[in-house]
C-alpha cells in the first residue's frame, strides 16, 4: 500500500520527472554492493534506453522488487502508463518464486515484450559495467560476471532476432 505522502508525486505532470523524483525518494538511503547510491544504477539504466517509455521503466525497474509493500497498483495510482507498468512487472523477479535466474530471464524473453527485454538488458549491462565492477571485491566481481554474462548474451540475441 502506498504511503499517503507518495501521492504527492502524482502532482508532477511529466512522467519522467515523476519517476525520477519517486525513485530518488524511495531509494534515498539505499546503496549498491559497492556502497554507491543505488539511484546511480537506476539513472544509468534509464540513460541506456532510447524511448521515453523505456527510460521511465528503466528508472522504475527495481521499485517492485526492492521497496517493501510497493505494488503495481501504487504505480498505477501514481499515474504511470499501462505500458510502463507492464514493463516493470515483467522485469520484476518474484522473490517468493525460487526459480533460477536463468529460468527467470527465459520467462522475460518468452514475453516477447521488446521494451522489457531492452530494460532488462540495460540493467544487466550496467551490472557488468567495468567501472562498477572495479569497485567490488574480487569475490563479488566474479559472482556478478558469472551471474550476468550468459544472460546478457541471451537477451542480446533475443533483441537481435526480434
Amino acid at each position: 500500500m502506498i504511503a499517503m505522502n507518495l501521492l504527492n508525486f502524482k502532482n508532477i505532470s511529466d512522467d519522467y520527472d515523476r519517476a525520477f523524483q519517486l525513485v530518488s525518494y524511495l531509494f534515498h538511503d539505499k546503496k549498491d554492493k559497492a556502497g554507491i547510491p543505488y539511484i546511480n544504477h537506476l539513472v544509468s539504466v534509464s540513460n541506456m534506453l532510447d524511448t521515453r517509455t523505456t527510460k521511465i521503466a528503466g528508472l522504475l525497474h527495481d521499485v517492485l522488487e526492492d521497496i517493501p509493500n510497493f505494488t503495481v497498483n501504487d504505480l498505477k495510482r501514481l499515474g504511470f502508463s499501462d505500458e510502463v507498468v507492464e514493463i516493470v512487472k515483467i522485469v520484476t523477479k518474484d522473490k517468493t518464486n525460487k526459480e533460477s535466474y536463468h529460468d527467470w530471464i527465459t520467462k522475460i524473453i518468452k514475453t516477447k515484450n521488446i521494451d522489457a527485454l531492452k530494460v532488462k538488458y540495460a540493467d544487466i549491462k550496467d551490472h557488468l559495467n567495468a567501472k562498477r565492477l572495479s569497485l567490488l571485491n574480487e569475490e563479488k566481481k566474479l559472482y556478478f560476471i558469472s551471474k550476468y554474462s550468459e544472460e546478457k548474451s541471451r537477451l542480446e540475441k533475443a533483441l537481435i532476432s526480434a
